[in-house]
């Protein structure tokens, strides 16, 4: 049996991913802003006489406190992690910013912040496993330069732009970990679902016609999130043998590309570590 730790898991792919587990006979923990979404959750692993292996933390992953309180419960907790999948995320379209108490802006402590707290906070925790894995659920394998002097896209903010470039700091974040991965003992997979029907796919949109666009395309080369994690089940079940992989679906993505650049990781790490410090 393995320990298996999936934040969004009340939603969308995490959810999915978390009963597919569970069915599969491991232990899962999924983190979660809803209450609600926490207690059908658990009440779906009890229909599958789950509910010893079944466990629902409230969080609100957007704050650097409650990624850290995630990470001590789970060194409390657990002995070891085998498979930390990331896949918390808002693509609900905002016009304007929003700041976290902690004064960050919300897509990019969520949608990186959050990974990279989690991904190093917990590497001490996932060593002890024999075959770990992480899945950042993002957007590798598209083009896009990182914004070197607006990093969290404060400035003139747009939350679909918010949200491409929070992929690209996620594929700094894999090379950064892989680098300091010394024993490269840690698995680091990104992963691209790409069009996924979500409600938060439809959310995305600016108004009510570019919904109903969103809807009708996603209706046609969309997947459900049921199958949308078949992919990710077959990585599970027999990973790569690199250390640093990236797909798009099924289809490898090439990590030369300038998005995997070593130099700019380093940056970005350093950035990170002094954003988190403050």
């Amino acid at each position: 049996m393995k320990t298996i730790l999936i934040t969004g898991g009340t939603d969308g792919m995490g959810k999915a991913l978390a009963i597919t587990q569970l069915k599969n006979g491991h232990r899962v923990i999924i983190v979660g802003r809803s209450k609600d979404k926490g207690s059908q959750f658990i009440n779906e692993a009890k229909q599958l006489n789950a509910s010893n292996r079944a466990v629902f933390l409230e969080a609100d992953l957007s704050l650097i406190s409650e990624n850290k309180r995630i990470i001590e419960f789970m060194k409390q907790e657990m002995k070891s992690l085998d498979t930390l999948i990331l896949t918390a995320a808002d693509q609900s379209y905002r016009p304007n910013k929003r700041e976290t108490k902690e004064g960050f802006e919300f897509t990019f402590a969520l949608y990186y912040l959050s990974r990279h707290v989690l991904s190093y906070g917990l590497k001490s925790l996932m060593e002890k496993s024999n075959g770990p894995i992480i899945i950042n659920i993002s957007a590798p394998g598209l083009k896009g330069e990182v914004k070197w002097d607006d990093i969290q896209m404060s400035q003139n903010f747009d939350s679909t732009k918010a949200q491409r470039h929070g992929s690209r700091l996620n594929d700094l974040l894999a090379v950064s970990f892989d680098n300091k991965n010394e024993a490269k003992h840690i698995k680091y997979i990104l992963f691209n679902p790409w069009a996924v029907r979500t409600t938060g796919a439809d959310a995305s949109a600016k108004n009510k016609i570019q919904q109903r666009i969103n809807a009708f395309i996603y209706k046609l080369i969309g997947k459900t999130p049921e199958e949308a994690i078949l992919p990710v089940i077959d990585l599970l079940d027999a990973p790569p043998k690199e250390t640093l992989s990236a797909y798009v679906q099924k289809k490898g993505v090439d990590l030369s590309m300038p998005t995997f650049d070593k130099n700019k990781a380093a940056r970005l790490l350093n950035e990170t570590n002094k954003l988190i410090q403050k």
